[in-house]
């Protein structure tokens, strides 16, 4: 595994969220939202689980990318509340109190299956999520979608970038202490559908709270993560092998010049 680099980053949030934008722009955006509204809950319950692992793990280097892969959330879910409190914002306050209620219901689930499922049903979880996630990823770098058009600016090119850098750690760790193909994709499933369902709550709830509806159909960016997606079913899957999309380490390297070498946080607006 190439090094992981920890970025202590913290971006503010100044603009104002316009929601007065065509149906197909809204219908990538409420979506783009509700990721961001599940990550102070899914980023900790990853981080936990990889906590629970690391005593497990013999293999010393694997130990290490697990600490770096957990730094990294931790920085994610960080933005991703202050973001989303400019999120809840802009909404009347029964929709804000609608949102508030979905996270609520997303991180008791998120502390239930911690307390109650085994270590090896929740690093298929965080496989899964992490499969997922990096095959989007990827797809937005392969359609040049990392401008930072969206509503919070640099939060998503950034967490995109560091999604593909540790794209290795969950697999390697389930590979590791559980290494089960068929579990890995059962449980990995399972738990991507879990995670999709409150995206979806968390954009509906925004499409009402708008007067709105969220059109149906996908982009060429949708369908280029779909084909992705699918090819994490493959027995011969390993997220090492892939092929970087180009400009993903030179988004890297401007992230971690933003960072600074101290340990000191650097900002940047969005």
């Amino acid at each position: 595994m190439a090094d992981i680099t920890v970025r202590n980053l913290r971006f503010r949030f100044d603009e104002e969220l316009d929601f007065d934008v065509p149906d197909e722009t809204l219908g990538m955006m409420l979506p783009t939202l509700g990721l961001s509204m599940t990550m102070p809950y899914l980023e900790p319950y990853l981080i936990r689980t990889m906590k629970v692992a690391i005593p497990k793990i013999a293999s010393p280097q694997l130990v290490e990318d697990t600490k770096r892969f957990s730094q990294q959330e931790g920085h994610h879910f960080r933005n991703h509340a202050t973001f989303n409190n400019r999120i809840r914002s802009a909404f009347e306050p029964d929709t804000e109190a609608a949102l508030r209620g979905i996270e609520a219901d997303l991180e008791a689930d998120y502390q239930r299956f911690t307390k109650e499922k085994p270590l090896r049903w929740n690093l298929a979880y965080a496989e899964g999520f992490e499969a997922m996630t990096c095959a989007s990823a990827l797809a937005m770098a392969e359609q040049g979608a990392f401008d930072g058009d969206m509503p919070g600016g640099e939060i998503w090119p950034w967490h995109m970038a560091e999604e593909i850098e540790h794209r290795t750690v969950a697999f390697d760790v389930f590979d590791h202490l559980v290494g089960s193909y068929f579990y890995r994709i059962w449980f990995g499933t399972r738990a991507q559908i879990h995670y999709l369902s409150y995206i979806k709550r968390f954009a509906q709830c925004m499409a009402r709270g708008l007067g709105r509806e969220i059109p149906r159909g996908g982009s060429e960016l949708t369908r280029s993560a779909g084909r992705r997606y699918l090819r994490t079913f493959s027995p011969w899957y390993d997220p090492a092998k892939i092929e970087l999309p180009q400009g993903v380490e030179q988004l890297l390297e401007r992230y971690s010049q933003m960072a600074g070498p101290g340990p000191g946080a650097a900002e940047g607006s969005a």
